[in-house]
């Protein structure tokens, strides 16, 4: 094997390793970690100083940011970089050639002045930069890396290894984030009756499950997506069909929904003890937890029974822990 050959089985063996610990990442690192680690992870094959890490939508030709991740950047430069973005040719020569990663020299005077500026102010070189278009939620995932200005040139070769192992970061993306639903379903304590999804603060779902999806139609027939029909933050929805939780990691939100639909037929005191049943509680500890005799708990069973058309307390729970899909 010549030498050329040899380098080049070499590079080959180092990307097969990269990609394997991707997925790794993706299935063992928690969604506010792993974008460092994959960050750090990559450089060993492509080395640079610093990153940013984004997925934004293009709007008017202009990008706006809907989840950012910087990378051994101080949170400065994002604001700095949005003061400029209108005249950084960056953007214009990224999404021309979508797939494609597009070095730029940030101290060549052809780059323009704010390039220049941002360069300057944060000791960068170079930029090698890919986009990636979402085929469903029409979202850019992109990635820049930054080299110091004493640092070699990128090269064809490293816009080579950045378009290919693009592909590879935004799966394990999506993988890591439904890795977080399935850890984040095993934590609650009636985990059958909810959907679980993970939008950004725009509202737009970057991940969701089926079920979650339908929940959405039984509220709001028409809507097609990807973005909420509501806002969302902390506080969460609720509606006449649905309600849903939210956490916040990071500048994303963790959403879990559930149907209203048999419920809402109840009294708010009928809710209560439906749930207690729903839990698998007794006549006795369902009346011990909402300061009820049994007998006030048997009447409002009767009640439920009537209202929901059963005639036991396992079809209740049934009603009430049936999987959304």
């Amino acid at each position: 094997m010549s030498r050329h050959d040899h380098g080049h089985a070499s590079l080959l063996e180092a990307f097969s390793a990269i990609t394997l610990e991707l997925q790794r990442l993706a299935q063992n690192k928690d969604i506010e970690h792993f974008h460092h680690a994959a960050l750090s992870c990559i450089s060993q094959l492509l080395p640079f100083d610093s990153a940013w890490w984004g997925r934004a939508a293009l709007i008017d030709g202009l990008p706006e940011e809907h989840h950012s991740y910087l990378y051994k950047l101080p949170r400065s430069y994002l604001p700095d970089w949005q003061s400029i973005r209108h005249i950084d040719v960056t953007v214009g020569k990224v999404h021309d050639n979508l797939g494609q990663a597009v070095i730029v020299d940030m101290r060549n005077p052809a780059s323009g002045p704010g390039l220049n500026w941002l360069g300057e102010l944060y000791g960068i070189g170079q930029l090698l930069c890919v986009a990636y278009v979402d085929p469903q939620t029409h979202l850019s995932d992109h990635l820049t890396v930054y080299r110091a200005p004493d640092a070699p040139c990128f090269t064809g070769q490293d816009c080579l290894l950045l378009n290919n192992l693009m592909l590879h970061l935004v799966a394990a993306v999506s993988a890591n984030q439904i890795r977080t639903l399935v850890a984040m379903r095993e934590t609650l304590t009636s985990p059958r009756n909810l959907a679980l999804a993970v939008c950004d603060q725009r509202g737009t779902l970057h991940c969701a499950e089926r079920g979650f999806v339908d929940l959405l139609l039984s509220e709001w027939p028409d809507w097609t997506g990807p973005c909420l029909p509501v806002a969302m933050d902390a506080q969460g929805y609720e509606g006449k069909h649905l309600q849903v939780e939210a956490s916040t990691v990071g500048d994303l939100f963790l959403l879990a929904a559930r149907s209203r639909t048999v419920l809402v037929q109840l009294s708010p005191r009928e809710n209560d003890v439906a749930q207690g049943f729903g839990e698998g509680k007794t006549y006795k500890e369902v009346a011990r937890d909402l300061g009820m005799s049994p007998n006030t708990v048997r009447h409002h069973i009767r009640a439920i029974y009537s209202k929901l058309g059963v005639k036991d307390k396992a079809r209740i729970a049934h009603l009430l822990h049936a999987p959304p899909d």
